[in-house]
């Protein structure tokens, strides 16, 4: 735009110079001011496209920080589920061991063997043949029962690994789809939230963000008491609030920290609606 207005100027005034040199009507002071003039707006223009240069850097630098920002928060977000994960998997294994030690019965108290019965001694005279001397063997103890082998994976929990090992690893188009066929197949299951919530994970990283929102939505919809809701209402306003739409990035962030008070999803919530402001 400033470009073409300075270019305009420019062909104005050439023209009235060259008008005034055709009338006859413009002295030489007159043609000189005019040329400084058209100097003068020359170095303008000049000004003004370097100006224009610099603006320009500034927003494909400020367009690049932004892309490597939401690069960095598709890292993190990879980061929390995994961290998530590894969680769930630590508390699953404490239920198993509580489990296995309240069902395993105690060991059997050994008895003490029985002393010896011997007859008494015989007097010194007449030498007499004693009696073969009576010993009572102790009967063999019972033996203590054997813990059974650990049971091997089933295949519910293989297909989950299978699922969140592709997830920690970064294949997110290979894990979405392990994990839904998991849903799919298992919807009962006790990893079924998890499994759910990690599909909506995969879409945020892959930059999904609608298909994000409609699988956190399922998470509170079909999973609403289970552990993976303050963390799927948190990333459903995280999606919202990539895809521009603040009013309901703001509502979901407030909807964590009323329902879920002192919860780290709570802490994230509130740090991000300073930054909205």
């Amino acid at each position: 735009m400033i470009d073409k207005y300075s270019g305009r100027l420019m062909e104005f005034l050439a023209l009235t110079v060259f008008i005034s040199f055709c009338g006859g009507c413009a002295s030489t002071q007159e043609t000189a001011t005019l040329q400084q003039s058209m100097f003068a707006l020359h170095e303008k223009q000049q000004v003004l496209d370097r100006k224009m240069q610099s603006v320009d850097n500034q927003s494909q630098k400020g367009g690049e920080l932004y892309a490597r920002i939401e690069e960095l928060q598709a890292r993190v977000g990879a980061l929390n589920g995994r961290m998530e994960e590894l969680d769930h998997k630590i508390d699953m294994m404490a239920k198993t061991i509580a489990s296995q030690s309240a069902q395993q019965p105690p060991p059997p108290q050994q008895q003490a063997p029985p002393a010896p019965v011997v007859a008494p001694a015989a007097p010194p005279a007449p030498v007499q043949q004693q009696p073969p001397v009576a010993v009572q063997v102790p009967p063999p103890q019972p033996k203590a029962p054997q813990a059974p082998p650990p049971p091997s994976a089933s295949p519910e929990k293989a297909l989950y690994d299978k699922g969140t090992q592709a997830y920690q690893q970064g294949q997110f188009e290979a894990a979405r789809k392990d994990l839904q066929a998991f849903v799919s197949k298992y919807p009962k299951s006790e990893y079924a939230d998890s499994a759910l919530y990690l599909v909506g994970e995969c879409h945020l990283a892959e930059k999904r963000y609608q298909s994000a929102v409609e699988a956190f939505q399922q998470v509170l919809d079909k999973y609403p008491k289970g552990s993976k809701v303050p963390h799927a209402l948190l990333k459903q306003g995280t999606a919202f609030q990539q895809m521009g739409d603040v009013t309901a990035a703001r509502i979901l962030f407030e909807q964590v920290i009323e329902k879920y008070p002192g919860s780290q999803q709570a802490q994230v919530a509130a740090n991000k609606l300073k930054q909205m402001k």
